[in-house]
Protein backbone atom coordinates (compact mmCIF):
# COMPACT_ATOMS: atom_id res chain seq x y z
CA UNK A 1 0.00 0.00 0.00
CA UNK A 2 2.82 2.54 1.17
CA UNK A 3 4.52 1.73 -2.14
CA UNK A 4 1.33 2.33 -4.01
CA UNK A 5 1.26 5.77 -2.24
CA UNK A 6 4.77 6.76 -3.18
CA UNK A 7 4.41 5.71 -6.67
CA UNK A 8 1.45 8.46 -6.90
CA UNK A 9 3.81 10.84 -5.07
CA UNK A 10 6.31 10.75 -7.47
CA UNK A 11 4.35 10.94 -10.51
CA UNK A 12 2.53 13.58 -8.86
CA UNK A 13 6.25 15.37 -8.79
CA UNK A 14 6.85 14.56 -12.48
CA UNK A 15 3.84 15.97 -13.65
CA UNK A 16 4.23 19.51 -11.51
CA UNK A 17 7.99 19.09 -12.92
CA UNK A 18 7.07 18.47 -16.56
CA UNK A 19 4.43 21.58 -15.68
CA UNK A 20 6.41 23.73 -14.54
CA UNK A 21 9.09 23.16 -17.58
CA UNK A 22 7.13 23.41 -19.50
CA UNK A 23 6.06 26.83 -18.36
CA UNK A 24 9.86 27.74 -18.64
CA UNK A 25 10.00 27.03 -21.86
CA UNK A 26 6.71 28.68 -22.79
CA UNK A 27 8.02 31.97 -21.19
CA UNK A 28 11.56 31.23 -22.97
CA UNK A 29 8.95 30.89 -26.38
CA UNK A 30 7.40 33.51 -26.34
CA UNK A 31 9.33 35.80 -24.57
CA UNK A 32 12.34 35.37 -26.92
CA UNK A 33 13.44 38.56 -29.28
CA UNK A 34 14.53 35.65 -32.10
CA UNK A 35 12.36 33.93 -33.81
CA UNK A 36 11.97 30.15 -33.16
CA UNK A 37 10.49 27.91 -35.41
CA UNK A 38 8.51 24.19 -34.34
CA UNK A 39 8.81 22.50 -37.86
CA UNK A 40 7.61 18.98 -38.84
CA UNK A 41 9.28 16.33 -40.26
CA UNK A 42 7.55 17.57 -43.70
CA UNK A 43 7.99 20.76 -43.43
CA UNK A 44 4.92 22.16 -42.20
CA UNK A 45 5.58 25.00 -39.14
CA UNK A 46 3.74 24.09 -35.85
CA UNK A 47 4.28 26.59 -34.04
CA UNK A 48 6.43 29.77 -34.25
CA UNK A 49 6.99 32.26 -31.66
CA UNK A 50 5.34 35.77 -31.59
CA UNK A 51 8.87 37.50 -32.45
CA UNK A 52 9.03 35.30 -35.33
CA UNK A 53 5.34 36.62 -36.17
CA UNK A 54 6.58 40.01 -35.78
CA UNK A 55 9.96 39.65 -37.93
CA UNK A 56 8.12 38.08 -40.72
CA UNK A 57 5.29 40.89 -40.84
CA UNK A 58 2.21 38.52 -40.72
CA UNK A 59 -0.82 39.84 -38.75
CA UNK A 60 -0.72 36.73 -36.73
CA UNK A 61 0.49 33.69 -35.80
CA UNK A 62 -2.36 31.44 -37.41
CA UNK A 63 -1.58 33.16 -40.07
CA UNK A 64 2.05 31.79 -40.38
CA UNK A 65 0.79 28.52 -39.20
CA UNK A 66 -1.47 28.24 -42.51
CA UNK A 67 1.65 28.19 -44.77
CA UNK A 68 1.89 24.50 -46.44
CA UNK A 69 5.61 24.96 -45.81
CA UNK A 70 8.52 26.52 -43.82
CA UNK A 71 10.27 26.69 -47.44
CA UNK A 72 7.16 29.22 -48.42
CA UNK A 73 9.54 32.02 -45.76
CA UNK A 74 12.54 31.03 -47.31
CA UNK A 75 14.16 33.31 -49.51
CA UNK A 76 16.17 30.57 -51.09
CA UNK A 77 14.24 26.89 -50.60
CA UNK A 78 17.49 25.32 -50.97
CA UNK A 79 18.41 26.91 -47.61
CA UNK A 80 16.04 24.65 -46.12
CA UNK A 81 16.82 21.51 -47.48
CA UNK A 82 20.44 22.55 -46.26
CA UNK A 83 19.00 23.18 -43.00
CA UNK A 84 17.62 19.25 -43.22
CA UNK A 85 20.54 17.50 -44.98
CA UNK A 86 23.03 19.11 -42.20
CA UNK A 87 20.65 17.86 -39.20
CA UNK A 88 20.63 14.56 -40.51
CA UNK A 89 24.42 14.33 -40.65
CA UNK A 90 25.43 16.62 -37.50
CA UNK A 91 22.56 16.18 -35.21
CA UNK A 92 22.43 19.85 -35.44
CA UNK A 93 22.89 23.21 -37.44
CA UNK A 94 24.84 26.51 -36.55
CA UNK A 95 25.27 29.83 -37.24
CA UNK A 96 24.24 29.97 -40.53
CA UNK A 97 23.32 32.55 -43.20
CA UNK A 98 20.22 32.58 -44.20
CA UNK A 99 17.49 34.71 -46.52
CA UNK A 100 13.68 34.89 -45.37
CA UNK A 101 11.25 36.38 -46.82
CA UNK A 102 8.74 38.75 -45.31
CA UNK A 103 5.23 38.96 -46.05
CA UNK A 104 5.77 42.40 -47.60
CA UNK A 105 8.05 40.34 -49.85
CA UNK A 106 11.19 42.32 -48.79
CA UNK A 107 14.03 40.39 -47.20
CA UNK A 108 15.21 39.19 -43.56
CA UNK A 109 19.05 38.61 -42.82
CA UNK A 110 18.88 35.75 -40.51
CA UNK A 111 21.65 33.66 -38.53
CA UNK A 112 19.70 30.36 -38.24
CA UNK A 113 20.66 27.58 -35.85
CA UNK A 114 18.95 24.48 -35.11
CA UNK A 115 18.23 20.92 -33.87
CA UNK A 116 16.26 17.68 -34.63
CA UNK A 117 13.15 16.15 -32.64
CA UNK A 118 13.34 12.14 -32.49
CA UNK A 119 11.18 9.56 -31.47
CA UNK A 120 12.26 6.68 -29.01
CA UNK A 121 13.18 4.91 -31.98
CA UNK A 122 15.96 7.73 -32.65
CA UNK A 123 13.91 8.67 -35.74
CA UNK A 124 13.45 12.23 -36.96
CA UNK A 125 10.33 13.89 -35.91
CA UNK A 126 10.41 17.19 -36.76
CA UNK A 127 13.09 20.19 -36.30
CA UNK A 128 13.21 23.31 -33.94
CA UNK A 129 15.30 26.69 -35.45
CA UNK A 130 16.09 29.64 -34.02
CA UNK A 131 16.61 32.59 -36.86
CA UNK A 132 18.49 35.98 -35.23
CA UNK A 133 17.88 38.95 -36.96
CA UNK A 134 20.95 40.08 -38.79
CA UNK A 135 19.93 42.51 -41.52
CA UNK A 136 20.73 45.92 -39.96
CA UNK A 137 24.32 44.17 -39.34
CA UNK A 138 24.74 42.98 -43.15
CA UNK A 139 23.00 46.16 -44.42
CA UNK A 140 26.13 47.86 -42.15
CA UNK A 141 28.28 45.92 -43.71
CA UNK A 142 26.97 46.11 -47.02
CA UNK A 143 27.29 49.93 -46.56
CA UNK A 144 30.62 49.56 -45.42
CA UNK A 145 32.06 47.85 -48.28
CA UNK A 146 29.81 49.96 -50.57
CA UNK A 147 31.74 52.77 -49.59
CA UNK A 148 35.38 50.79 -49.54
CA UNK A 149 34.20 50.62 -53.08
CA UNK A 150 33.72 54.26 -53.69
CA UNK A 151 37.13 54.91 -51.87
CA UNK A 152 38.71 52.55 -53.72
CA UNK A 153 37.04 53.90 -57.03
CA UNK A 154 38.21 56.82 -56.44
CA UNK A 155 41.37 56.29 -55.23
CA UNK A 156 41.96 54.40 -58.83
CA UNK A 157 41.06 57.06 -60.85
CA UNK A 158 43.70 59.42 -58.45
CA UNK A 159 46.31 57.02 -58.96
CA UNK A 160 45.71 57.19 -62.93
CA UNK A 161 45.82 60.94 -62.69
CA UNK A 162 49.12 60.91 -60.95
CA UNK A 163 50.69 58.36 -62.95
CA UNK A 164 49.40 59.52 -66.50
CA UNK A 165 48.45 63.19 -67.64
CA UNK A 166 46.65 61.78 -71.05
CA UNK A 167 42.91 62.43 -70.79
CA UNK A 168 41.62 59.23 -72.22
CA UNK A 169 43.76 56.95 -69.85
CA UNK A 170 42.48 58.33 -66.84
CA UNK A 171 38.45 58.32 -68.77
CA UNK A 172 39.18 54.51 -69.56
CA UNK A 173 40.67 53.47 -65.91
CA UNK A 174 37.33 55.34 -64.15
CA UNK A 175 35.11 53.76 -66.45
CA UNK A 176 36.38 50.73 -66.03
CA UNK A 177 36.38 50.93 -62.15
CA UNK A 178 33.08 51.70 -62.19
CA UNK A 179 31.54 49.24 -64.21
CA UNK A 180 33.13 46.97 -61.97
CA UNK A 181 31.73 48.67 -58.79
CA UNK A 182 28.41 48.50 -60.17
CA UNK A 183 28.96 45.18 -61.45
CA UNK A 184 27.22 46.34 -64.73
CA UNK A 185 28.95 44.98 -68.43
CA UNK A 186 28.62 48.22 -70.80
CA UNK A 187 29.17 52.31 -70.20
CA UNK A 188 30.96 55.12 -71.84
CA UNK A 189 31.82 58.59 -71.10
CA UNK A 190 30.97 61.40 -73.25
CA UNK A 191 32.30 64.63 -73.31
CA UNK A 192 30.72 67.73 -74.33
CA UNK A 193 32.20 69.27 -77.86
CA UNK A 194 30.94 72.98 -78.07
CA UNK A 195 32.81 73.43 -81.44
CA UNK A 196 30.64 71.27 -83.74
CA UNK A 197 28.43 71.69 -81.10
CA UNK A 198 28.17 67.74 -79.83
CA UNK A 199 28.80 64.72 -77.30
CA UNK A 200 31.94 62.85 -78.33
CA UNK A 201 31.87 59.34 -76.81
CA UNK A 202 35.98 59.68 -75.60
CA UNK A 203 36.13 55.86 -73.93
CA UNK A 204 33.34 53.19 -73.47
CA UNK A 205 32.77 49.38 -73.47
CA UNK A 206 30.39 47.45 -74.50
CA UNK A 207 28.70 50.19 -76.34
CA UNK A 208 29.55 49.99 -79.71
CA UNK A 209 30.56 46.68 -81.83
CA UNK A 210 32.80 46.58 -85.46
CA UNK A 211 35.57 48.41 -86.23
CA UNK A 212 34.82 51.66 -85.24
CA UNK A 213 34.62 53.20 -88.60
CA UNK A 214 30.35 53.68 -87.69
CA UNK A 215 30.32 56.79 -85.88
CA UNK A 216 27.78 56.60 -82.96
CA UNK A 217 25.36 59.32 -82.47
CA UNK A 218 23.56 60.24 -78.76
CA UNK A 219 20.53 62.00 -78.18
CA UNK A 220 18.93 63.00 -74.99
CA UNK A 221 15.63 62.04 -74.29
CA UNK A 222 15.26 65.73 -72.80
CA UNK A 223 15.87 67.85 -75.73
CA UNK A 224 16.00 71.40 -73.58
CA UNK A 225 18.32 69.50 -71.69
CA UNK A 226 20.35 68.49 -74.50
CA UNK A 227 20.78 71.95 -75.92
CA UNK A 228 21.23 73.88 -72.66
CA UNK A 229 24.16 71.24 -72.01
CA UNK A 230 25.67 72.34 -75.36
CA UNK A 231 25.62 75.85 -74.89
CA UNK A 232 29.47 77.72 -74.08
CA UNK A 233 28.05 79.89 -71.58
CA UNK A 234 25.85 77.23 -69.45
CA UNK A 235 26.45 78.02 -65.74
CA UNK A 236 25.53 75.06 -62.87
CA UNK A 237 25.11 76.10 -59.55
CA UNK A 238 27.45 73.45 -57.79
CA UNK A 239 25.62 70.20 -56.58
CA UNK A 240 26.83 67.03 -54.76
CA UNK A 241 24.81 65.13 -57.71
CA UNK A 242 22.67 66.00 -60.46
CA UNK A 243 19.72 64.75 -61.58
CA UNK A 244 20.35 61.81 -63.91
CA UNK A 245 18.72 61.44 -67.36
CA UNK A 246 17.62 59.06 -70.30
CA UNK A 247 19.36 59.20 -73.72
CA UNK A 248 19.11 56.58 -76.34
CA UNK A 249 23.01 56.35 -78.29
CA UNK A 250 22.10 55.15 -82.01
CA UNK A 251 25.20 53.27 -83.99
CA UNK A 252 25.20 54.84 -87.42
CA UNK A 253 23.88 52.80 -90.20
CA UNK A 254 23.10 49.81 -88.58
CA UNK A 255 19.51 50.68 -86.59
CA UNK A 256 21.68 49.27 -83.30
CA UNK A 257 19.99 51.53 -80.38
CA UNK A 258 20.90 51.64 -76.73
CA UNK A 259 19.15 53.00 -73.74
CA UNK A 260 21.74 54.54 -71.59
CA UNK A 261 21.09 56.02 -67.97
CA UNK A 262 23.28 59.11 -67.45
CA UNK A 263 24.92 61.23 -64.54
CA UNK A 264 26.89 64.56 -65.30
CA UNK A 265 30.27 65.42 -65.58
CA UNK A 266 30.82 68.90 -63.51
CA UNK A 267 33.62 71.57 -62.84
CA UNK A 268 33.53 74.90 -61.55
CA UNK A 269 29.46 75.55 -62.66
CA UNK A 270 30.54 73.77 -65.53
CA UNK A 271 29.11 71.11 -67.48
CA UNK A 272 32.11 68.74 -68.94
CA UNK A 273 30.17 65.35 -70.33
CA UNK A 274 28.63 62.38 -68.58
CA UNK A 275 28.86 58.90 -67.77
CA UNK A 276 26.41 56.59 -69.58
CA UNK A 277 25.33 53.09 -68.54
CA UNK A 278 23.13 50.33 -70.08
CA UNK A 279 21.20 49.42 -67.36
CA UNK A 280 19.62 46.15 -66.85
CA UNK A 281 15.53 46.68 -66.21
CA UNK A 282 15.41 44.90 -62.92
CA UNK A 283 17.88 47.48 -61.41
CA UNK A 284 18.13 51.01 -60.43
CA UNK A 285 20.72 53.77 -60.07
CA UNK A 286 19.17 56.31 -58.99
CA UNK A 287 18.87 55.61 -55.27
CA UNK A 288 21.28 54.74 -52.59
CA UNK A 289 25.15 54.55 -52.30
CA UNK A 290 25.14 53.73 -56.51
CA UNK A 291 23.74 56.96 -56.90
CA UNK A 292 26.01 58.95 -54.66
CA UNK A 293 28.74 56.99 -55.76
CA UNK A 294 28.26 58.44 -59.21
CA UNK A 295 27.80 62.01 -57.70
CA UNK A 296 31.19 62.22 -56.21
CA UNK A 297 32.84 60.43 -59.56
CA UNK A 298 31.01 63.20 -61.63
CA UNK A 299 32.55 65.78 -59.44
CA UNK A 300 36.20 63.90 -59.27
CA UNK A 301 36.35 63.50 -62.85
CA UNK A 302 35.31 67.13 -63.89
CA UNK A 303 38.13 68.16 -62.24
CA UNK A 304 40.23 65.62 -63.55
CA UNK A 305 38.88 66.84 -67.10
CA UNK A 306 39.79 70.28 -66.10
CA UNK A 307 42.98 69.46 -64.73
CA UNK A 308 44.25 67.26 -68.07
CA UNK A 309 43.14 70.03 -70.41
CA UNK A 310 44.92 72.69 -68.91
CA UNK A 311 47.95 70.43 -68.94
CA UNK A 312 47.44 69.76 -72.52
CA UNK A 313 47.24 73.65 -73.29
CA UNK A 314 50.25 74.01 -70.83
CA UNK A 315 52.19 71.11 -73.56
CA UNK A 316 51.25 72.56 -76.65
CA UNK A 317 52.04 76.85 -75.38
CA UNK A 318 55.42 75.16 -74.33
CA UNK A 319 55.74 73.46 -77.90
CA UNK A 320 54.54 76.94 -79.65
CA UNK A 321 57.75 78.82 -77.37
CA UNK A 322 59.92 76.05 -77.95
CA UNK A 323 59.39 76.24 -81.90
CA UNK A 324 59.58 80.06 -81.34
CA UNK A 325 62.44 80.17 -79.12
CA UNK A 326 64.30 78.01 -82.10
CA UNK A 327 63.33 80.25 -84.73
CA UNK A 328 64.19 83.16 -82.41
CA UNK A 329 67.98 81.48 -82.02
CA UNK A 330 68.34 80.25 -85.74
CA UNK A 331 66.94 84.34 -86.98
CA UNK A 332 70.10 85.31 -84.40
CA UNK A 333 72.43 82.89 -85.80
CA UNK A 334 71.73 83.96 -89.41
CA UNK A 335 71.86 87.40 -88.42
CA UNK A 336 75.25 86.97 -86.88
CA UNK A 337 76.50 85.48 -89.81
CA UNK A 338 75.22 87.87 -92.17
CA UNK A 339 76.89 90.44 -89.75
CA UNK A 340 80.01 88.63 -89.45
CA UNK A 341 80.37 88.02 -93.59
CA UNK A 342 79.68 92.07 -94.05
CA UNK A 343 82.52 92.92 -91.00
CA UNK A 344 84.85 90.39 -93.21
CA UNK A 345 84.10 91.72 -96.41
CA UNK A 346 82.92 94.75 -96.79
CA UNK A 347 84.53 96.65 -93.56
CA UNK A 348 87.34 94.39 -93.55
CA UNK A 349 88.10 94.89 -97.89
CA UNK A 350 87.40 99.12 -96.82
CA UNK A 351 90.13 99.10 -94.31
CA UNK A 352 92.16 96.99 -96.41
CA UNK A 353 91.78 99.47 -99.00
CA UNK A 354 92.52 102.24 -97.07
CA UNK A 355 95.49 101.29 -95.54
CA UNK A 356 97.00 100.35 -99.51
CA UNK A 357 96.06 104.20 -100.35
CA UNK A 358 97.97 105.11 -97.56
CA UNK A 359 101.15 103.43 -98.63
CA UNK A 360 100.55 105.08 -102.04
CA UNK A 361 100.74 108.37 -100.56
CA UNK A 362 103.63 108.05 -98.44
CA UNK A 363 105.25 106.63 -101.33
CA UNK A 364 104.54 110.06 -103.28
CA UNK A 365 105.63 112.54 -100.38
CA UNK A 366 109.42 113.51 -100.44
CA UNK A 367 112.18 113.19 -98.34
CA UNK A 368 111.27 116.25 -96.20
CA UNK A 369 108.03 114.93 -95.69
CA UNK A 370 109.01 113.08 -92.53
CA UNK A 371 106.26 114.49 -90.37
CA UNK A 372 103.36 113.28 -92.76
CA UNK A 373 105.01 110.22 -92.71
CA UNK A 374 104.97 109.77 -89.34
CA UNK A 375 101.03 110.36 -89.65
CA UNK A 376 100.63 108.23 -92.03
CA UNK A 377 102.40 105.67 -89.87
CA UNK A 378 100.36 105.57 -86.94
CA UNK A 379 97.03 105.74 -89.20
CA UNK A 380 98.20 102.13 -90.82
CA UNK A 381 99.06 100.96 -86.80
CA UNK A 382 95.66 102.03 -86.45
CA UNK A 383 94.06 101.00 -89.63
CA UNK A 384 95.84 97.93 -88.55
CA UNK A 385 94.58 97.60 -84.75
CA UNK A 386 90.70 98.00 -86.38
CA UNK A 387 91.18 95.46 -88.47
CA UNK A 388 92.24 92.99 -86.28
CA UNK A 389 89.27 94.25 -83.98
CA UNK A 390 87.13 93.98 -87.21
CA UNK A 391 88.44 90.36 -87.52
CA UNK A 392 87.96 88.99 -83.80
CA UNK A 393 84.10 90.66 -83.70
CA UNK A 394 83.61 88.93 -86.84
CA UNK A 395 84.91 85.56 -85.51
CA UNK A 396 82.67 86.44 -82.36
CA UNK A 397 79.68 87.37 -84.24
CA UNK A 398 80.12 83.68 -86.28
CA UNK A 399 83.61 81.81 -86.69
CA UNK A 400 84.24 80.88 -89.73
CA UNK A 401 86.14 77.60 -88.99
CA UNK A 402 82.41 76.51 -87.42
CA UNK A 403 81.20 76.36 -90.54
CA UNK A 404 84.69 75.43 -92.39
CA UNK A 405 85.89 72.79 -90.25
CA UNK A 406 83.45 71.90 -87.68
CA UNK A 407 82.97 72.03 -83.83
CA UNK A 408 86.46 70.85 -82.40
CA UNK A 409 88.35 72.88 -84.46
CA UNK A 410 86.32 75.68 -83.86
CA UNK A 411 86.57 75.52 -80.01
CA UNK A 412 90.35 74.93 -79.85
CA UNK A 413 90.81 78.26 -81.63
CA UNK A 414 88.35 79.88 -79.09
CA UNK A 415 89.58 78.40 -76.06
CA UNK A 416 93.13 79.24 -76.95
CA UNK A 417 92.52 82.81 -77.76
CA UNK A 418 91.11 82.92 -74.14
CA UNK A 419 93.38 81.15 -72.35
CA UNK A 420 95.80 83.64 -74.33
CA UNK A 421 94.90 86.37 -72.61
CA UNK A 422 93.55 85.35 -69.31
CA UNK A 423 94.87 83.30 -66.23
CA UNK A 424 92.14 80.51 -66.53
CA UNK A 425 93.39 76.88 -66.84
CA UNK A 426 91.34 75.63 -69.48
CA UNK A 427 90.97 71.65 -69.84
CA UNK A 428 88.87 70.48 -73.00
CA UNK A 429 88.29 67.40 -74.64
CA UNK A 430 85.68 66.11 -77.52
CA UNK A 431 85.49 62.27 -77.16
CA UNK A 432 83.47 59.78 -79.58
CA UNK A 433 82.77 62.27 -82.72
CA UNK A 434 84.12 61.03 -85.67
CA UNK A 435 82.98 63.09 -88.18
CA UNK A 436 80.59 66.25 -87.86
CA UNK A 437 77.46 65.96 -86.53
CA UNK A 438 74.34 68.08 -87.84
CA UNK A 439 75.34 71.85 -88.00
CA UNK A 440 72.64 73.17 -85.67
CA UNK A 441 74.26 70.74 -83.04
CA UNK A 442 77.53 72.26 -83.60
CA UNK A 443 75.99 75.65 -83.85
CA UNK A 444 74.43 74.59 -80.05
CA UNK A 445 77.35 73.35 -78.74
CA UNK A 446 79.38 76.03 -79.66
CA UNK A 447 76.88 78.95 -78.05
CA UNK A 448 76.64 76.51 -75.00
CA UNK A 449 80.51 76.44 -74.59
CA UNK A 450 81.05 79.80 -75.11
CA UNK A 451 78.08 80.78 -72.43
CA UNK A 452 79.51 78.38 -70.22
CA UNK A 453 82.93 79.97 -70.33
CA UNK A 454 81.58 83.60 -70.19
CA UNK A 455 79.96 82.86 -67.39
CA UNK A 456 83.07 81.43 -65.51
CA UNK A 457 85.24 84.56 -66.81
CA UNK A 458 82.69 87.03 -65.28
CA UNK A 459 81.23 85.42 -62.14
CA UNK A 460 83.04 82.63 -60.83
CA UNK A 461 86.96 83.90 -59.84
CA UNK A 462 87.39 80.06 -61.10
CA UNK A 463 91.32 78.96 -61.97
CA UNK A 464 90.30 75.86 -63.70
CA UNK A 465 87.92 75.42 -65.99
CA UNK A 466 86.77 71.90 -68.03
CA UNK A 467 84.73 71.44 -70.58
CA UNK A 468 83.57 67.69 -71.91
CA UNK A 469 81.61 67.17 -75.06
CA UNK A 470 81.03 63.25 -75.48
CA UNK A 471 78.97 62.27 -78.41
CA UNK A 472 76.98 58.33 -77.66
CA UNK A 473 74.05 56.53 -77.90
CA UNK A 474 71.38 58.24 -77.58
CA UNK A 475 72.43 61.11 -76.86
CA UNK A 476 75.16 63.99 -76.49
CA UNK A 477 76.42 64.92 -73.23
CA UNK A 478 77.84 68.33 -72.20
CA UNK A 479 79.79 69.22 -68.96
CA UNK A 480 81.43 72.11 -68.43
CA UNK A 481 82.90 72.26 -64.76
CA UNK A 482 85.00 75.05 -62.49
CA UNK A 483 86.48 75.39 -59.21
CA UNK A 484 84.85 78.93 -58.68
CA UNK A 485 83.04 80.64 -55.77
CA UNK A 486 79.46 78.88 -57.00
CA UNK A 487 76.63 80.07 -55.93
CA UNK A 488 72.56 78.65 -54.72
CA UNK A 489 71.93 76.63 -57.82
CA UNK A 490 68.23 76.71 -57.30
CA UNK A 491 68.40 80.77 -57.34
CA UNK A 492 70.47 81.07 -60.45
CA UNK A 493 67.85 83.05 -62.55
CA UNK A 494 67.55 85.70 -59.57
CA UNK A 495 70.67 86.16 -59.93
CA UNK A 496 73.75 88.00 -62.13
CA UNK A 497 73.73 84.31 -63.73
CA UNK A 498 70.28 84.16 -65.06
CA UNK A 499 70.28 85.06 -68.37
CA UNK A 500 73.27 83.51 -69.61
CA UNK A 501 72.32 80.08 -67.85
CA UNK A 502 68.34 80.36 -68.79
CA UNK A 503 69.96 80.94 -72.43
CA UNK A 504 71.78 77.45 -72.28
CA UNK A 505 68.48 76.25 -70.94
CA UNK A 506 66.62 77.66 -73.77
CA UNK A 507 68.96 76.11 -76.32
CA UNK A 508 69.07 72.78 -74.67
CA UNK A 509 65.24 72.57 -74.69
CA UNK A 510 65.45 73.70 -78.25
CA UNK A 511 66.76 70.31 -79.21
CA UNK A 512 64.91 67.96 -76.86
CA UNK A 513 67.50 68.40 -74.59
CA UNK A 514 67.68 68.31 -70.69
CA UNK A 515 69.45 70.83 -68.88
CA UNK A 516 70.56 70.28 -65.11
CA UNK A 517 73.10 72.69 -62.99
CA UNK A 518 75.12 72.07 -59.17
CA UNK A 519 76.17 74.66 -57.67
CA UNK A 520 76.85 75.80 -53.94
CA UNK A 521 78.78 78.38 -52.35
CA UNK A 522 82.51 77.44 -52.29
CA UNK A 523 82.01 74.71 -54.24
CA UNK A 524 82.24 75.73 -57.82
CA UNK A 525 79.47 75.19 -60.46
CA UNK A 526 78.89 72.16 -62.56
CA UNK A 527 76.78 72.32 -65.70
CA UNK A 528 74.88 69.10 -67.48
CA UNK A 529 73.77 68.71 -70.95
CA UNK A 530 71.98 65.90 -72.54
CA UNK A 531 70.73 66.44 -76.26
CA UNK A 532 69.52 63.39 -77.61
CA UNK A 533 71.24 62.01 -81.12
CA UNK A 534 68.71 62.01 -83.87
CA UNK A 535 68.21 61.31 -87.18
CA UNK A 536 69.34 64.38 -88.25
CA UNK A 537 72.94 63.71 -86.70
CA UNK A 538 75.46 62.88 -89.18
CA UNK A 539 78.88 61.32 -89.00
Amino acid sequence: MSNSISDISDRKRLENDLRLSERKYRRIFEGSKDMILIISENGAIKDVNQAGVDLLGYESKTELLELKSVEEIYENPKHWQVFQKHIQRDGFFKDFEAGFTKKDGTRLHCLLSGTADRGKDGKITGYESIAKDITARMDAIRSFRKRHWELWLLNSVAFAMNKAQDLDEILDTALKKVLEVLKLSSGGIFLIDHDKPGFSLRVQKGLTEGDGTRIPRIVLDDEPLMNSLLKRNLTLDPEPIFPPFKATLKEGGTGNCAELTCFLITEKKRASGFLAFVVPPDRDLTTGQDYHLLGSLGNFLGGAIENARLLQAVRENREDLKRLTAKLFHSQEEERKRIARELHDEAGQALTGISFTLETIEKGLSTESDYVKELIADAKKQMNRTYQEVRRMSYSLHPALLTDLGLEPALESYLSSVSRHSVLDIDFKMVGFEGRVDPAIETVLYRLSQEALTNVLKHSRAKHFRLSIIKGYPQIIFLAEDDGIGFVSNEFDKTKHGLGLLSMKERAAMLGGNFSLRSSPGEGTRIRIEIPVTEETRD
